[in-house]
């Protein structure tokens, strides 16, 4: 009886187990194929394209299907991709059937470098004339940025906006790895005073070197900020800087006198005034199309036209292997840099940065592809957010850079993390280890013992020799000397203009100045943009998450601003070979 039990539940189990996996094949193959065949959409006169950017926004729409696809509306609700809201927004502008822009959101997914893009995308659509109006229960401090480009600024009568300025936070965790008896044996070049990545580990706050670029580049942010809302709200600095000391913004209502906003209504007031900006009666349905319908527009012709400009996405932090669209694998994208340079259709590269750097071993793999390419086409680097540390390392050597305004970026420097926990296992736990060698120095690291002479040495010299080879490769794309980039190097981080101003960048501005300058290099007029790496398609994804593959980015959504202290944790991991990497979390808010 007992053994019919069992096997009967087991065959239970594997026909449940069985059904659930080809449940997702069959939506999977289901995805695909809607995917392939997708109508078109046609957008009705006098509409308005309706914009959200209150989920994550990445430089590349990604492809994360389990998270982010809706099955009952066959609609991907999930992340965005910058690329497609921008290119969208220059549609629309020449679009007769798009009258204006109508915007709703809380906050900015990607932050204030992705929103000074869209903002500057949304200037750019206003010069047709159209009207962009912006509606919102409450801002955060970034939204109310994007949103101050807007023709009009509604609020809800009980909401409120966000303006007090910037604040960068570091966590510290040397007391807790005190209280362990964990010891942190750190690595860095001497005179690499400002690669602070370590410092969590070492300190109790933050050390002067740090707290004077940190206090630099926030300042440039805030500076940059606050005079292109002072430009589009008509607003002094002095005064937009006197709302920001003294909260004068807490309220709908403070928010309107100080002119942050025209006007506290409700929802249905904001659409009766759009409706009188498209010359319809005020209780008429506003005829809105969504970014996910408006992408499926029809294109031009130029489109399909033979010469191509490959734009790069190269997003997250640099690891050894292969990447996905959220981290960079120095053997993807080594791979795709590679093709790009043999494909004779392809007549220039935009390399497009959005990372804080990691492995420097992976760096210098990527950095080589990148040389090639150059000698072959033109090679333009656009920086998103972030571009720095092995995230400038794998740049560097562009033809030309051109970074946005408040991107972080520089950070050249390289440091290795090790932890020595011996006391807390020989003296807390009673746990000891003994070893034999054949060599002097043969025994090399184990946490559970200190460090030994020989690993010392081999990390000392490692992270001297990386950094050397690091200012020379920047000094060599840069037309520097190698002293030149010591001086503004030495794990410094930068905002885009300052960088502008030391010669680490040629030119401010976003991924569609970058394009434009790709193209002048490669004398075209008559092009299209081939995004890479290419979407996944449903059956990939979900053949990667039944194998383990697929990232799991619910923890994001779950743990929310927590997250960024979450993935510094997790990178501890990594810290076993010398990193180009910049501060584990600059938390800018």
């Amino acid at each position: 009886m007992k053994s019919f039990l069992k096997y009967t539940l087991a065959s239970v189990l594997g026909v449940l187990i069985a059904s659930f996996l080809f449940f997702l094949i069959a939506i999977g193959i289901a995805g695909t194929v809607a995917s392939s065949s997708e109508k078109s959409v046609k957008v009705v006169p006098n509409s308005v394209l309706y914009l959200n950017f209150d989920t994550p926004i990445y430089d590349n729409e990604p492809s994360d299907f389990m998270t982010s696809f809706n099955l009952f509306n066959m609609e991907n609700e999930g992340a965005q991709g910058l690329n497609t809201i921008i290119k969208c927004i220059e549609n629309a502008k020449t679009d007769d059937n798009i009258k204006g822009i109508f915007i709703q959101t809380l906050t900015v997914g990607g932050g204030v470098v992705v929103a000074g893009e869209i903002r500057d995308a949304l200037a750019d659509f206003k010069e047709s004339g159209k009207f962009v109006v912006t509606y919102s229960k409450s801002m955060t401090q970034t939204a109310y940025y994007l949103a101050s480009v807007s023709d009009k600024i509604f609020i809800n009568p009980e909401g409120s906006i966000t303006f007090n300025g910037l604040c960068s936070e570091v966590m510290f965790y040397k007391n807790m790895l005190d209280n362990l008896d964990i010891k942190a044996e750190v690595y860095r070049p001497e005179g690499c005073v400002f690669k602070s990545a370590v410092e969590p580990y070492i300190f109790e706050k933050m050390s002067e070197a740090n707290r004077e670029q940190i206090s630099k580049f926030i300042t440039t942010i805030w500076d940059n900020i606050v005079e292109e809302i002072s430009a589009s709200r008509n607003i002094s600095i002095d005064s937009l800087n006197y709302i920001a000391d003294n909260l004068s913004a807490k309220n709908s209502r403070q928010a309107k006198e100080c002119g942050l906003t025209d006007d506290a209504i409700p929802y249905d007031m904001a659409l009766e005034y759009i409706n009188t900006l498209l010359g319809n009666d005020s209780a008429s349905k506003v005829n809105t199309v969504s970014l996910s319908q408006y992408k499926k527009v029809p294109v031009s012709d130029k489109e399909f036209t033979k010469d191509r400009i490959a734009v790069i996405y190269a997003q997250g932090q640099i690891y050894d292997g292969k990447g996905d669209e959220k981290k960079i694998g120095d053997v993807s994208l080594a791979k795709i840099i590679k093709e790009a340079r043999l494909d004779n259709n392809v007549k220039a590269i935009v390399f497009r940065v959005n990372s804080p750097g990691g492995s420097a071993l992976a760096s210098e793999v990527i950095l080589r592809e990148m040389i090639l390419a150059k000698q072959a086409k033109p090679v333009i680097a656009s920086y998103g957010s972030y571009a720095a540390s092995g995230g400038y390392y794998i740049s560097c050597c562009a033809d030309k850079i051109v970074s946005n305004r408040n991107t972080l970026t520089g950070s050249i420097g390289v440091f290795s993390l090790l932890f020595d926990a011996h006391k807390l296992f020989n003296e807390r736990f009673g746990i000891t280890t003994d070893y034999i060698t054949t060599n002097k120095k043969s025994k090399y690291y184990n946490p559970l013992d200190p460090v030994s002479e020989g690993f010392d040495e081999t990390m000392k010299f490692a992270v001297n020799d990386i950094y050397n080879t690091f200012i020379t490769h920047v000094a060599d794309g840069r037309n520097m000397t190698k002293e030149a980039v010591d001086n503004i190097g030495q794990g410094r981080v930068w905002a885009g203009d300052d960088a502008l101003e030391i010669g680490l960048v040629d030119e401010i501005g976003g991924l569609n100045r970058a394009i434009e300058l790709a193209a002048e290099a490669a004398n075209l007029s008559n092009y299209r943009i081939e995004n890479l790496p290419r979407p996944k398609d449903t059956y990939t994804q979900i053949m990667e998450m039944i194998s383990g593959e697929s990232p799991d980015t619910k923890i994001a959504s779950k743990l929310g601003v927590l997250y960024p202290y979450y993935e510094s944790l997790c990178r501890l991991s990594e810290m076993n070979e010398p990193q180009a990497l910049m501060p584990f979390t600059i938390n800018i808010h």
